[in-house]
């Protein structure tokens, strides 16, 4: 019975194949900023799955842990930068929403260890830091100022701060300003903020550097330039930045180009970058040994790309159509670099930033305990002078309990000697089964546990066996199984050659609830 029980466990692990794609749009059409597809990277084909509103939504970014999703109102009056935290339906939420200062938040970056955001600002040519708390943006703690012009009389005639991008050593902030041809490299501080006055990197006068992306190393970064056309290929040393190559994306024959996003695809042997207005194509390029580029050739796709993206699998190329209020899906030849339009079109009105997230849900304890039929027992009394459950604050103390049986009594024996190394799982779990009990008595939904903290497992064994920590097994597994990430925990698995009543194991555990 009790290895029956082991192996009905099964944990219920999320669908690699399927991501959310969410997408950020302008909103001048009506939309409303922020539509996210469900994404099945199998074939590339997407549904949708929800929407939320935010005016002028232009770009993303996620935090890590997916948690916090930080997103630009790009306008001019009012320019702000969002916050939205996902909900236990694993969809994002509104938190807030915090001024820009500037105008025109064009472009936005979460820095993972100090929870600290970053807006560049193209209507103004500023920088925007905020620190946020619990996801939340706080108000603006830094708004810097550049100054400058370049040789290009209408669109270079102020500074047009049009990218931030962290450094993969999480060191420097690096902004894009296609206005004074000027990469401003400023040192982050402990605290998240930046040095007031940035070292600059000079970019070829009328190039309109405009966004950037980095290798996994970090040894080298890539630039596209906006007004020449061009991509910028440097070495990277301590942040320093030493050109090793330019290279030609638009080859169209006009004055002033209008290439717009840059990416390399995950496993870095290929980059490609959009090019619009004046034509409206991708163009890829292989990535050498040395890290320079060898152009490989181009693809047509709709008008405007205004962005693209690699899906996580490399296996797609996802292209927002600006102008045709599409985005196109693209199958990706690793062997070769070329494109084929898969004909699976989003319609989306005036798409720009394109996302993929893996859906992270919170797991519904009370519906995993039906779904997987675990029974859980009427709370037993306790067999001396003390109690089975204290709750001090928001933390919740269960004492030692034992794998109490379905129908009455308990597991009893040594593991290693009456019972199997399987027979030691299943009353781990029966135990686990016994502290689910006696909790849900207590607290009464079992999804007001944020998390379990602590599990300490006493197993009953021979002192030449040592297979404890599998024994414990039984009762971790029901506890990811039930909670799912919240379900893990630090813990202790300890052998002794006697508990009372002679039974299997016995368990205590601590959890932080809600």
């Amino acid at each position: 019975m009790f290895l029956s029980i082991l192996l009905s466990f099964a944990l219920s692990t999320a669908d690699t194949l399927h991501y959310d794609l969410l997408v950020g749009s302008y909103t001048r059409e009506g939309n409303p900023g922020i539509e996210v597809f469900d994404a099945n990277l199998a074939n590339g084909k997407t549904s949708p799955k929800y929407t939320r509103a935010m005016n002028n939504a232009s770009f993303l970014a996620m935090s890590a842990d997916t948690k916090y999703l930080y997103t630009v109102a790009e306008q001019n009056g009012g320019a702000a930068v969002a916050a939205f935290a996902l909900n236990s339906k694993g969809e994002y939420d509104l938190l807030n929403t915090s001024l820009v200062v500037g105008k025109g938040p064009c472009h936005v970056a979460y820095r993972e260890s100090t929870q600290t955001v970053y807006a560049a600002n193209y209507g103004s040519g500023t920088l925007s830091v905020f620190k946020t708390e619990k996801g939340k943006l706080l108000p603006i703690a830094q708004h810097i100022i550049y100054k400058g012009s370049s040789i290009n009389p209408e669109r270079q005639q102020a500074p047009h701060a049009h990218q931030v991008v962290i450094s993969p050593d999480q060191l420097y902030l690096y902004v894009n300003d296609l206005g004074t041809d000027r990469i401003h490299r400023h040192r982050i501080f402990a605290d998240g903020l930046v040095e007031e006055t940035p070292q600059d990197i000079v970019i070829k006068a009328g190039n309109g550097p405009r966004h950037m992306t980095f290798n996994k190393q970090g040894s080298h970064a890539y630039l596209v330039n906006e007004l020449s056309g061009t991509v910028d290929v440097f070495r990277v040393d301590n942040g320093n930045f030493q050109l090793q190559q330019s290279i030609v994306s638009d080859t169209s024959s006009a004055t002033s180009k209008a290439s717009a996003d840059i990416h390399l695809s995950p496993n870095g042997k290929w980059l490609i970058s959009s090019n619009r207005i004046t034509v409206d194509q991708l163009t890829v390029f292989s990535v050498q040994p040395d890290g320079s580029l060898k152009k490989v050739g181009h693809q047509p796709v709709a008008k405007i790309p205004r962005n693209f993206n690699f899906d996580p699998t490399g296996k797609f190329v996802f292209v927002a159509s600006q102008q045709e209020h599409r985005v196109q899906v693209f199958a990706f030849n690793d062997a070769d670099g070329s494109l084929k339009d898969l004909k699976q079109d989003l319609q989306v009105k005036m798409p720009v930033c394109l996302l993929f997230v893996q859906p992270q849900v919170e797991a519904d304890a009370e519906e995993n305990i039906r779904k997987n039929n675990i029974t859980l027992i009427p709370p037993t009394a306790p067999i001396a002078n003390y109690v089975k459950f204290v709750q001090v604050g928001k933390t919740a103390y269960l004492s030692g309990h034992g794998p109490d049986k379905p129908g009455g009594g308990q597991v009893a024996g040594k593991v290693g000697k009456e019972l199997t190394l399987e027979e030691g799982q299943a009353a781990a779990r029966l135990a686990g089964i016994s502290l689910l009990s006696t909790l849900k008595g207590q607290i009464g939904d079992l999804n007001q546990v944020k998390r379990i903290v602590k599990i300490v497992g006493l197993v009953n064994c021979e002192s030449g066996f040592a297979q404890q920590p599998q024994v414990m097994n039984g009762c971790s597994n029901l506890m990811v199984e039930v909670f799912g990430e919240r379900g893990r925990h630090v813990r202790t698995s300890v052998g002794t050659n006697a508990l009372p009543n002679n039974m299997a194991v016995e368990i205590e555990m601590v959890v932080e609830l809600k």
